[in-house]
């Protein structure tokens, strides 16, 4: 008998292919269960490992042993007359029929989901035992085909071999890539992303396939004394071929240098067939300063400004500073000094009051040396929203992309903007950050801002994997830290992870109160009012007893002690801070309703938004945030404007119930039962309530239901079943903490 007959009769083939299937199996398990009982990634690794190691072990024994009535015995012991291999085979065919229906179902199954969002009927996050922690990306996005006219300029090498001139490099390579950025019909990825690939061992095709480019330009620049020799060449990443190159070698000026880079960005048109408008041809032809020190004081401010760490931001506003005293007509630079002073606003190291002067002063500087610069037009916007003119904002938005079409910035400020003027434009917000995450996919403050867009249309899970997907790319990034602690406090219900996190946060941005404030709120909802007392004295420190952070800090805490005079006195400290400060006002008109006192609640809503009396602003104000209309329509009916709040309470259920449902998921979250209770629908309110703990919003719950309309269910069976629910998931986090401080303390 052949060598192959007898593998055969032996069932050696049988046993090979029952073996592959069923390590296929099993690894597909392994992916399933790994990520869900939070098992290390080495896990799989050494399952592949000793599946394909016993691969060649089952076949040896197929080969050398043979099942028999008796047992297993070796095949020299057994006598063929007597052998049953052939009942053994069939068996085996069983067996693979078994496992390869097992395994075609599993096919179908996967191919039916993998396209389709995940599930947010009930929120399933990957626990966060340790903010140290950083967990691995959980799948990847389905592939975007590739448009040919896109392109990614590398870091350029420093080929004079002298250290100094590595920023000089930067610089020009900085600046030619804002020039070819200025070409409406390419798609240019932005510095922050090309900026990884600095010094990179990768191939053209791995890195034009992570940035989803087509093409490639890298190049080199050597300056000696007064010269330069600047040579590119723009590489098609699929092929491989280079599309076009060249060397310059000029004298050293400024002018000089923006002429090469005018120069190479027509040349990279042509290359890939894109025809430049006049407009276009004009922008890429101005040069932005004569300057070169002044060039480089304003390069190392964007670098220090890309951090977005308090301290570092401080240090950008003096470069920027530096480079307008240098040279008064670099409009990008007050551009950028204006923008540096905002960020600094936004995490909290001064207020946005005294930062807007400022600003504006900027930004009317730099629009009265170039009233062409999209990023001029980028940041006017953002002093239109500080003032509220909306209109005013989105217009200036669209004229910055005009003129900026590949300036990521702008659509990520404007995504901000689209979510925060109407909940309905949640898919809006989430395509423009979807835009500025293509042309920057390495930006981290841009990644946080598109997962918070998938957090605003209820893609809870979307929005998890991106604030993972972003620690594991920057984990000293503290803003993805801060953003993730707020969906697993508000949204999901996971203080104690959401409290590990924000301490990492601080960690990583010592001078940014805002994560202190949020550990406040946190330990709040846990019950500690002694570290609540601890991180109030720790705000105070960093920003001064003055400062209106602390003032909320002290309501927190008073709430928490419910000492009601206390905190009508702290409250009337406060709000004088609070003049440009809307979210707050308001916020401070729901603690009041808290506390059982409408007449107050009323005027202080109506001293953050007059509109609350005006029913043709009610559309927008509901779509802007319905739990407030749910709370002012009980105000008005407890208030003497009876039909008034009728009309509104009846305006805002019907956005809840029918037309809020169509753009977002978890609407639940907003609290609909407050203006079911208004209504006095209590069964539907308790459906509400229940659906909430359900999805894990557990999140300022205790507060809310303490406000006068859940006097209608307070002795309810049902609400109490909640409470106390609520109560219990709370003391496992309580104790989950004192684990984490016993093992850590803060």
């Amino acid at each position: 008998m052949s060598f192959f007959k007898e593998l055969k009769r032996r069932n050696v083939f049988k046993v090979g292919i029952a073996y592959i299937i069923i390590a296929w199996v099993l690894m597909q398990i392994g992916d399933t269960l790994g990520p869900a009982l939070l098992l290390p990634n080495w896990i799989n690794s050494a399952l592949a490992f000793f599946l394909l190691l016993g691969f060649p072990l089952a076949l040896f024994f197929a080969w050398a042993f043979e099942m028999t009535p008796e047992g297993v015995k070796k095949q020299k012991d057994v006598d063929r007359s007597e052998s049953i291999t052939s009942q053994t085979g069939r068996k085996l065919d069983y067996t693979i029929i078994g496992l390869l229906a097992v395994a075609l179902i599993y096919f179908v199954w996967e191919s039916r989901f993998e396209n389709e969002p995940p599930s947010e009927a009930v929120a399933q996050t990957k626990s966060v035992t340790e903010a140290e922690t950083v967990v691995a990306a959980i799948t990847n996005e389905p592939e975007q085909a590739v448009t040919r006219q896109s392109i990614a300029v590398l870091p350029f090498d420093n080929r004079s071999a002298l250290e100094e001139d590595e920023f000089f490099v930067d610089g020009i390579h900085d600046d030619l890539l804002s020039t070819i950025a200025k070409i409406g019909s390419l798609k240019v990825i932005s510095r922050t992303s090309v900026m990884e690939y600095k010094d990179t061992n990768k191939k053209i095709p791995v890195i034009a396939k992570e940035l989803g480019v087509a093409n490639i330009l890298e190049g080199g620049i050597q300056r000696s004394g007064n010269q330069v020799r600047i040579n590119v060449q723009l590489i098609d990443a699929v092929t491989d071929e280079h599309l076009w190159a060249e060397i310059f070698d000029r004298e050293l000026t400024a002018e000089n240098l923006f002429a090469i880079q005018s120069e190479i960005s027509q040349n990279i048109a042509n290359a890939l067939k894109t025809v430049l408008s006049l407009e276009e041809k004009t922008r890429i032809n101005t040069r932005p300063t004569d300057n070169l020190q002044a060039y480089d004081a304003y390069l190392r401010g964007r670098q220090l400004m890309a951090t977005r760490k308090v301290d570092k931001l401080q240090e950008a506003v003096e470069e920027f500073g530096k480079a307008v005293a240098i040279d008064p007509e670099f409009a990008l630079a007050w551009v950028n000094l204006a923008d540096a002073n905002y960020l600094l606003a936004e995490y909290q190291a001064m207020s946005l009051e005294a930062a807007i002067p400022v600003i504006e002063s900027a930004i009317s500087r730099a629009m009265s040396i170039n009233n062409e610069l999209g990023e001029a037009y980028a940041s006017l916007a953002r002093i239109h929203e500080y003032y509220q003119r909306e209109d005013e904002a989105e217009a200036a938005y669209l004229k910055a992309i005009e003129l900026s079409p590949n300036y990521a910035t702008a659509y990520h400020w404007y995504s901000r903007l689209v979510l925060e003027s109407s909940m309905l434009r949640t898919a809006e917000a989430t395509k423009l950050a979807e835009k500025a995450f293509e042309l920057d996919p390495r930006s981290s403050v841009i990644s946080v801002n598109l997962a918070s867009r998938y957090w605003g249309q209820g893609l809870l899970s979307l929005a998890e994997r991106q604030y993972l997907d972003l620690i594991a790319l920057d984990p000293e990034f503290g803003s993805a830290y801060t953003a993730l602690a707020g969906l697993y406090f508000v949204d999901l219900g996971k203080f104690d992870k959401a409290l590990a996190l924000l301490r990492k946060a601080s960690q990583l941005d010592l001078g940014n109160p805002s994560n202190l404030l949020a550990q406040l709120e946190l330990y709040q909802q846990l019950g500690d009012i002694k570290a609540m007392e601890g991180i109030r004295n720790a705000i105070a420190a960093a920003t001064g007893e003055d400062f209106w952070l602390v003032g909320w800090a002290d309501v927190w805490i008073g709430i928490a002690q419910n000492n009601v005079a206390g905190t009508r006195e702290t409250l009337k400290w406060l709000l004088p801070k609070l003049d440009k400060i809307q979210p707050f006002k308001e916020l401070a008109g729901a603690v009041v309703l808290l506390f059982g006192d409408e007449e107050r609640a009323r005027e202080l809503f109506l001293t953050a938004t007059p509109g609350w009396l005006d029913p043709a602003q009610w559309e927008r104000l509901i779509q802007v945030n319905p739990r407030y209309p749910c709370m002012f329509s009980w105000i008005l009916m407890n208030t003497g404007d009876k039909e008034l709040g009728a009309d509104l309470l009846r305006q805002t259920t019907i956005f809840l119930d029918e037309t809020l449902p169509a753009a977002k998921q978890h609407v639940d979250a907003w609290s609909p039962e407050m203006c079911y209770l208004t209504n006095g629908d209590t069964e539907k309110a308790l459906d509400s309530i229940e659906m909430q703990l359900d999805h894990g919003h557990l999140h300022w719950r205790d507060l809310m239901f303490q406000m006068p309309m859940y006097d209608q269910i307070r002795d309810e069976p049902r609400f109490q079943t909640v409470l106390e629910e609520r109560e219990r998931r709370i003391a496992i986090q309580r104790e989950a903490v004192a684990q984490m401080d016993a093992v850590s303390p803060p």
